[in-house]
């Protein structure tokens, strides 16, 4: 083989492997393949309560109902959720009010109150532990996907797992230094009047399956806060997590027939689990 035949390979290869690592924009279903193993899938979520995200299209649904093994980011039984419920409060004395600005301090109760939690609830729970509450819709059935996706594996007998801990997932927000904390909260508080509207957006953008317009509105709403939090969070709530999340996978694929559901904003990227199973020798290909 001549040395132009090989820069021309060389070239080919290459080419194959940026159009693997970037053509992850499109689509919430894929198919991991490996020569030697029987296949498995990669789901991506949206942690809602909304049927039309409940209700699955055919294609996942088929592959969720023929698949062995189901695994969710963390598996939410009565000492995991017991866990993050303490870790939301504080434990050394201390209360809300000693910690956030008086004016800050008095917009946390009063959105809290559209939650049912009275002032007396609410002054024990950490900064970080109210922005994440108001980050997301008021529970109605809490019935959400990935939950929905438990009961079902269970009804039908498949073996189920999680890729982390409760207390790993809670862990990042609750290592924040106060400070930061205070900054995710007072951001989230001047959000709120547009969450309703931005929560619309998100399931159009999900159930439209755009990965790449999930990762615009993501950039786009760490903008309207503090921009170094936000690139600190994103690096340890999506990147790092990536890492682990894809490294702790790896063994459900040598069992194959496994179905995995994680963030669908997990999945694009070029640190997104996608590109990062491509980077370890997968077959990476949609489904849905």
């Amino acid at each position: 083989m001549n040395l132009k035949r090989i820069c021309m390979l060389l070239l080919l290869l290459m080419f194959w492997t940026s159009a693997q690592a970037t053509s992850f924009s499109q689509g919430l279903l894929w198919k991991i393949e490996r020569t030697g193993l029987a296949p498995s899938y990669v789901f991506g979520t949206m942690h809602t309560e909304d049927v039309r995200v409940l209700n699955l299209p055919k294609p996942v649904q088929g592959v969720f109902d023929g698949s062995q093994t189901y695994v969710m980011e963390a598996v939410l039984d009565e000492q995991a959720l017991l866990a993050m419920s303490s870790a939301m409060l504080f434990s050394d004395g201390r209360l809300l009010k000693d910690v956030v600005p008086a004016p800050t301090y008095a917009k946390a109760v009063a959105a809290m109150t559209d939650y049912g939690l009275p002032e007396a609830a609410v002054q024990l729970m950490q900064p970080w532990a109210l922005a994440i509450t108001l980050s997301t819709p008021k529970p109605k059935t809490g019935m959400v996907l990935d939950l929905s996706l438990m009961q079902q594996a269970i009804a039908q007998g498949k073996q189920t797992a999680g890729l982390e801990t409760a207390q790993e997932q809670v862990g990042i927000f609750a290592s924040l230094p106060m400070q930061e904390q205070v900054f995710l909260l007072e951001d989230v508080l001047k959000q709120l009047p547009g969450i309703q509207k931005m929560f619309a957006e998100l399931h159009k953008t999900y159930l439209a399956r755009d990965l790449a317009g999930l990762e615009r509105m993501n950039a786009a709403q760490q903008a309207l806060g503090n921009a170094k939090l936000g690139k600190k969070l994103t690096t340890q709530l999506i990147e790092q997590r990536n890492q682990r999340m894809v490294e702790r996978m790896e063994p459900y694929f040598k069992t194959g027939k496994t179905f995995i559901a994680i963030g669908a904003l997990h999945l694009p990227g070029q640190a997104g689990v996608l590109n990062l199973l491509v980077q370890k020798g997968y077959r990476v290909s949609v489904v849905y």
